[in-house]
């Protein structure tokens, strides 16, 4: 589907359904008034300890396994611009040079936009580093992590 990181698969206007009652809902696009996807998720990064940052970009990276370095370097703009800090987090356990990531792409405010920062770096098409198998040092916790917490009284829920 569209959009996608390789340019294919476009969608093509005359496939499209016929038009709904709904009249001006057909083919809405909501990145048009809506592209504010990092207020809530940096909040949230903010309201973290070091420790739950820490492990949250290490899961990320774990979780990316061997995804292209363009899907990953996307992922560490969009956490950037979530935090600064939770952007060079996950770089850094998906042991990528900072420094080597696009922070220009396009905003991803329209579908030619988002279209063109998903195609940015054609040249990144490649497999990246495994890390779901990477030896990360233990973490240890003020808590245990296995009791219920009531969410009344979680001081990290928003």
């Amino acid at each position: 589907m569209e959009p996608n990181s390789y340019g294919n698969w476009t969608e093509m206007n005359d496939n499209f359904q016929p038009m709904q009652r709904a009249q001006d809902a057909f083919r809405y696009d909501f990145r048009e008034d809506d592209d504010d996807y990092y207020t809530q998720p940096g909040e949230l990064f903010r309201a973290m300890t070091k420790e739950q940052q820490q492990v949250l970009c290490e899961n990320t990276a774990r979780n990316m396994g061997d995804s292209t370095l363009q899907i990953k370097h996307r992922h560490i703009l969009n956490c950037y611009l979530a935090d600064p800090a939770y952007g060079e987090g996950v770089a850094k356990a998906l042991a990528i040079d900072f420094k080597d990531v696009d922070l220009d792409l396009p905003r991803r405010n329209s579908r030619e936009n988002n279209h063109a920062a998903n195609n940015a770096h054609p040249e990144l098409n490649v497999p990246g580093e495994n890390r779901a198998l990477a030896k990360w040092e233990e973490i240890t916790t003020d808590y245990d992590p296995k009791s219920f917490i009531d969410p009344m009284k979680d001081p990290y829920l928003l």
